[in-house]
C-alpha cells in the first residue's frame, strides 16, 4: 500500500534544512527498505550519472579525486568494518553524499542522486533497452524511486522520473507505462501528495505523452487500454473517485466504476494515509477487482466487468 503522511500545522524553511538535524537518524531509520525481496544486493555503489566527481570530502567545493562513469561500480564503505550499510553524510546545502572504495586504501565521496545502492531492474522483452529503478535515499530520511533508461551497455543513460510502483513494458517492447509523481500538490491541505500520472513512454525514452491523472496503472493489451484509480484531476483537485480507463494513445478517457458514496482509495491510519491495493485485472474472466475503504475504514473489494457492470462486493 502507498502511504502519504498528514502535513504538520505549520512549517518554515526550505525541506532540507527543516530536516537538518534528524535526517542522519531518519535515513538509518530508512536503510530496511532498500533491502526488499525485489532490490539488489547493495554491496557496490553503481554509478548512473554520465561524469560523476568523487571528492575528497564531502562538499561541492572539495577536490576532485576521480572522475566516475556510467556502469562502473565501486565497493560502499561500511560503518564498521565488514558491514555493507552505506555511510551517508548531509551537508549544509542539504546534499546527501555516500563513501565509497576507489583503490587500495584510497576512499571519497560522491553524492546520492548519481549513484545508487539499491535498485530494481525491467529489462525490455527484446532484450534492451533497460529500465532501473534507483531507490534513493533523501535528506528527509524518504526513499524515492527513480527511473533510469540505459541504453546500448550503458554508452547512453537517462533518468526519466521520479515514479511509484513498477514500469510495465509493452510486449513489442516499443513502449512503456509508468505511475509518474509530478511533484506538484493537490489541492486538498489535509494530506501531504502529490498529483499522480499514468505516462506513456517510448523505448528510448525520447517520447512521453500524459494518458490521464491516476495511479496503479494496469494494462490490458488485448483491448489496448489501461485501468486505473483516479480522484484527482490533472489540475489537484478532487473529483468523483472511481476506476477509470483510457486507451494506450490516450484516447477514449472515461469512467468504468465509480465508488458508491462515502468510498475512498484512502483512509487515515495515524499521522499517515494509507492507499488501498491496487485493482487486479483477471482477463480471462473479463473481470477487474478493485479495492477501496468505507467512512470507517473498513476495505471492500468491488468486482465489476470490463464493460463496468457490479459482479461482486466483499467486505472484509
Amino acid at each position: 500500500m502507498t502511504r502519504v503522511t498528514r502535513p504538520p500545522a505549520q512549517q518554515s524553511g526550505s525541506r532540507a534544512n527543516r530536516f537538518l538535524d534528524t535526517a542522519w537518524i531518519l535515513i538509518l531509520l530508512a536503510l530496511p527498505s532498500l533491502h526488499s525481496p525485489q532490490a539488489a544486493s547493495a554491496v557496490d555503489a553503481l554509478v548512473l550519472g554520465r561524469d560523476v566527481s568523487i571528492l575528497q570530502a564531502p562538499h561541492l567545493s572539495a577536490a576532485v579525486i576521480k572522475t566516475a562513469h556510467a556502469g562502473e561500480t565501486y565497493e560502499v564503505v561500511g560503518r564498521k568494518t565488514g558491514k555493507g550499510q552505506p555511510l551517508y553524510i548531509l551537508d549544509e546545502q542539504g546534499n546527501l553524499w555516500m563513501k565509497i572504495q576507489i583503490g587500495g586504501e584510497t576512499s571519497g565521496y560522491v553524492r546520492t542522486d548519481s549513484v545508487s545502492v539499491a535498485r530494481e531492474e525491467f529489462r525490455s522483452p527484446k532484450g534492451n533497452p533497460l529500465l532501473l529503478v534507483n531507490l534513493r535515499p533523501t535528506a528527509d530520511g524518504t526513499v524515492v524511486r527513480e527511473l533510469w533508461l540505459i541504453q546500448e551497455g550503458w554508452q547512453r543513460v537517462r533518468k526519466l522520473a521520479i515514479i511509484e510502483g513498477r514500469p510495465v513494458w509493452s510486449s513489442n517492447g516499443e513502449w512503456f507505462l509508468c505511475q509518474v509523481d509530478s511533484e506538484r500538490p493537490i489541492k486538498d491541505q489535509t494530506m501531504d501528495r502529490t498529483i499522480e500520472r499514468i505516462e506513456k513512454f517510448s523505448t528510448d525514452g525520447r517520447s512521453r505523452s500524459t494518458l490521464a491523472a491516476g495511479s496503479y496503472p494496469i494494462l490490458n493489451e488485448t483491448r489496448g487500454e489501461v485501468y486505473f484509480y483516479h480522484d484527482v484531476d490533472d489540475r489537484g483537485e478532487m473529483v468523483p473517485p472511481g476506476l477509470f480507463g483510457v486507451n494506450v494513445d490516450g484516447s477514449n478517457f472515461r469512467p468504468l466504476f465509480l465508488l458508491p458514496e462515502g468510498f475512498r482509495f484512502w483512509r487515515e491510519d495515524g499521522d499517515f494515509f494509507v492507499q488501498a491495493p491496487s485493482p487486479i485485472l483477471h482477463t480471462s474472466a473479463n473481470r477487474i477487482a478493485l479495492f477501496a475503504f468505507d467512512r470507517k475504514g473498513k476495505m471492500s473489494r468491488f468486482t465489476i466487468t470490463l464493460e463496468g457492470n457490479l459482479v461482486e462486493l466483499l467486505t472484509d
